[in-house]
């Protein structure tokens, strides 16, 4: 094994057989040789004693119990705290700042001959890191590698899946930086419950593109909630920032990141809040997460060689590299190659300034648009938080009255 590579798995499950799954493609894969530890990172709670003994059976793992972090606030206030927490901690475990790291969790299984594919050719897929496009030298890359993961947002900047990753222990701590007072309020804001997806990986980029970080700042005019991106999108489409934005992330995307999930069951994830109900002791109740139940129909909206189907769409998942890869290498149709270079030169310079008159006046737009939808939209807007549990709970309170 030429580059030392090491698991560390978060988190813990209610179903014993979903655990030891999620388990089985890692333990294959140490016995071959191509992982050198498993690293099991969960809290001490006593309570959590019955859903660690199933790992507590395995002796090529190495369980780490940690102190669940005192903290207060809403569920995705909390979750995101967490999950830092939690990958610190397990990270803390590998000494090399060089070794592959691959992150995943108890609800997450992976096919092993996937898996494989990727630690095994991990510098044919995540080596090369472009500095340029189309001859314009971008900003410097602030990841040593590119990261794999599964999906990708094309147009909901940062909205990337962190259940399962593989990169550099250097490069995943990057993407690991403490939360903030500021990230706090913004989860607290209204249709704001997913925010923690966006600001794990987008902070590590907000000192080269600055224009991510006040993205980051008015990142609740653009939300989560459907029925308002739906509108939003049709929006923001006839200003020119908006495209610098897609652009500068996209080429993030492109230079920073692999993105593959497979094909459908080459990956799956049942996370707790996509099983509220789930009796765990019956696998065909179990509940894929999006977009994990339908990779066809995903992957058949992305139109590589297009720019404009893929990010009207409402949510601009992305399940493979291959339409940020032709944005970046093909002439497409809706997107003439001088108005790319326009753009691109922008970008490059993105630290001088050179947008800001034009984003202040976007914000301000996207500002007042965003308050005139939830006026004219108040008695559709759901009046409890979006967050699953939240929803879980004022369900169960409204059938029992």
């Amino acid at each position: 094994m030429s580059q030392v590579v090491d698991a560390v798995v978060l988190g813990f499950s209610k179903a014993s057989t979903l655990v030891e799954q999620s388990f089985s493609t890692l333990r294959q894969l140490r016995q071959e040789g191509h992982l050198r530890n498993i690293h099991y990172v969960t809290w001490d709670s006593p309570e959590l004693n019955p859903l660690v003994a199933p790992v507590e059976q395995m002796p090529d793992v190495q369980i780490t119990r940690v102190p669940q972090p005192l903290v207060d606030g809403t569920p995705p206030q909390k979750t995101l705290r967490y999950q830092i927490h939690n990958l610190n901690a397990a990270l803390s475990l590998i000494d090399e700042s060089n070794t592959l790291v691959l992150k995943t969790r108890t609800d997450f299984i992976p096919n092993i001959n996937f898996l494989r594919d990727k630690i095994v050719n991990f510098e044919h897929y995540c080596g090369n890191v472009p500095y340029s496009a189309f001859g314009v030298s971008m900003p410097r890359p602030v990841l040593r590698k590119k990261v794999w993961i599964p999906w990708a947002d094309s147009n909901q900047f940062f909205f990337y899946e962190d259940a399962a990753l593989l990169g550099l222990k250097c490069d995943l701590i990057q993407l690991n930086k403490p939360v903030t007072r500021d990230e706090l309020h913004t989860l607290e804001q209204p249709l704001c419950e997913h925010y923690y997806h966006v600001a794990r990986y987008a902070k590590a980029f907000v000192p080269t593109y600055p224009m991510i970080g006040t993205y980051l700042e008015n990142y609740k005019y653009f939300t989560n909630y459907p029925a308002y991106r739906l509108d939003m999108l049709a929006h923001v489409m006839n200003g020119a920032y908006f495209l610098f934005l897609v652009i500068a992330h996209a080429w993030i995307l492109h230079s920073q990141f692999h993105v593959d999930i497979g094909t459908q069951g080459t990956l799956r994830f049942y996370p707790n809040l996509r099983n509220i109900t789930t009796d765990w002791s019956d696998p065909s109740q179990w509940r894929l997460a999006l977009p994990y139940d339908d990779v066809a129909k995903w992957r058949n909206s992305e139109e590589p060689g297009m720019f404009y189907p893929n990010i009207k769409r409402v949510y601009g998942r992305q399940l493979s590299d291959r339409w940020q890869k032709a944005l970046f290498s093909q002439n497409l149709p809706d997107l003439p190659r001088q108005t790319m270079l326009g753009i691109l030169n922008v970008i490059s310079r993105n630290e001088e300034g050179l947008l800001r008159p034009f984003e202040d006046e976007f914000y301000r737009d996207l500002k007042d648009f965003y308050r005139t939808y939830l006026e004219s939209h108040a008695e559709a807007i759901p009046k409890v938080s979006a967050w699953p549990h939240a929803a879980a709970r004022t369900a169960s309170a409204s059938a029992s009255r």
